[in-house]
């Protein structure tokens, strides 16, 4: 299994727009195959949120991030984080 672990950094005072905007799309993952999901937001860092995902095989998250619907929510969140969002994988090791 991976994990697929996406960051957003919203800039200061929009934190509250974007996950009103992103809500949305965090339990899609779901339609496109994840074994599961986590979203969080930092306690320490409240503009810092992590979108968590859990797969068997990367097409389902591929389907996901470039669906139509995905798109239209990443249009909608455009400019309200500071650093580019750049998915990453990582291979769970042990999963309790």
């Amino acid at each position: 299994m991976a994990a697929m672990q996406i960051d957003f950094h919203t800039t200061p005072l929009r934190a509250n727009k974007f996950l009103e905007l992103y809500r949305p799309a965090i339990s899609r993952v779901l339609a496109y195959g994840a074994k599961g999901y986590l979203f969080y937001r930092e306690e320490e860092d409240p503009d810092h949120f992590v979108h968590l995902s859990f797969w068997d095989d990367k097409s389902g998250f591929q389907r996901y991030w470039f669906s139509s619907e995905m798109q239209e929510i990443r249009q909608k969140v455009t400019g309200l984080y500071g650093q580019p969002v750049l998915p990453h994988w990582s291979q769970v090791v042990e999963q309790g």
